[in-house]
């Protein structure tokens, strides 16, 4: 407002008293003073793009180095996952190592038990051989004895 007195003038012609438009011309000087101007607020709005692109790169930042994490962490888990696969095939090729000497150790202690009784049944059997022929020897001397003595009866 350029011209306060022009502007009392008019709301006095309007039927303010002449108290009352210099009073609203004194409160609207007040007002004036915290009112934006244009300059003001293309200030301002230039301030929040400001603030605003800036917002846009912090966060484009942090969405490339979550990027950046996540790739690491993905790696990270791969190069885990590959160890456990390798250390799990290590597992596996000492268990199946364990398991065919386990096998094998126990096929070379049957197979000595199965030896061991073969000799029993040998021995066995030369000991009953051994008995049976002296039983067929013993049998035939009592033979040759009976007829004999059945000879000398004749």
């Amino acid at each position: 407002m350029a011209d306060t007195l022009a502007v009392v003038k008019r709301l006095t012609a309007s039927g303010f008293s002449e108290a009352q438009a210099e009073a609203v011309v004194e409160a609207i000087g007040d007002v004036r003073d915290d009112l934006a101007t244009r300059a003001d607020l293309q200030a301002q709005s230039a301030e929040f793009r400001e603030e605003m692109a800036a917002l846009r790169a912090d966060m484009q930042a942090d969405r490339a180095e979550f990027r950046a994490d996540m790739a690491t962490l993905r790696s990270d888990m791969q190069a885990q996952m590959a160890a456990l696969r390798s250390d799990m095939q290590t597992e596996k090729a000492e268990f199946r190592s364990d398991m065919a000497k386990l096998r094998s150790d126990m096929q070379a202690e049957m197979a000595a038990h199965r030896s061991d009784m073969q000799s029993d049944l040998q021995a066995l059997e030369l000991r009953l051989t051994i008995r049976l022929g002296a039983v067929v020897g013993a049998t035939s001397l009592v033979t040759i004895g009976v007829l004999a003595a059945l000879i000398a009866l004749l």
